[in-house]
């Protein structure tokens, strides 16, 4: 089992995060090592205007979905990452009984705020800080917590 913690609840831009990952084993276990990142994720609302063709315009009709035009809006979610980071912890052994390993990562200066709503730029940021524990020949074990970093 593995698992993330954080050293406080909030961080600004260019702040150091101090990450604790624990493994705890019950079993000894051979693992090709220990990583952790740090990544944020940029989700952007799109909305394009489409062309209904008659089909699809006489049965959205149909349907009780009135247009004025054979023109509809479509919005879709883009998700893309602005912002990287990753660093071993530990290389290829044996896991056994319950260890802790520490990771430090530095936010960027100009670290967007954690956003959960579209606003007036139709953006939402999302920090996370992953651990895995990469297993072979079987299933790695991951865990992540979500860093929130203050803003606007």
């Amino acid at each position: 089992m593995i698992s993330v913690s954080l050293d406080r609840a909030s961080y600004a831009a260019g702040d150091t995060i101090t990450a604790t990952i624990s493994v705890s084993q019950q079993k000894p276990l051979s693992a090709r090592g220990l990583s952790a990142a740090l990544s944020c994720t940029e989700r952007r609302q799109v909305k394009t205007e489409v062309q209904l063709d008659k089909y699809d315009f006489d049965r959205d009709e149909k349907l009780g979905i009135p247009y004025s035009s054979n023109m509809a809006t479509k919005t879709e979610e883009l998700d893309s990452v602005i912002s990287s980071q990753e660093k071993a912890l530990s290389g290829a052994r044996e896991f056994f009984g319950e260890e802790k390993f520490t990771a430090q990562f530095a936010l960027p200066p100009d670290a967007a705020p954690t956003s959960r709503e579209f606003g007036h730029d139709s953006t939402i940021h999302i920090w996370k800080l992953r651990a895995k524990l990469d297993i072979p020949m079987a299933m790695d074990e991951n865990a992540e917590t979500e860093v929130f970093v203050e803003g606007l």
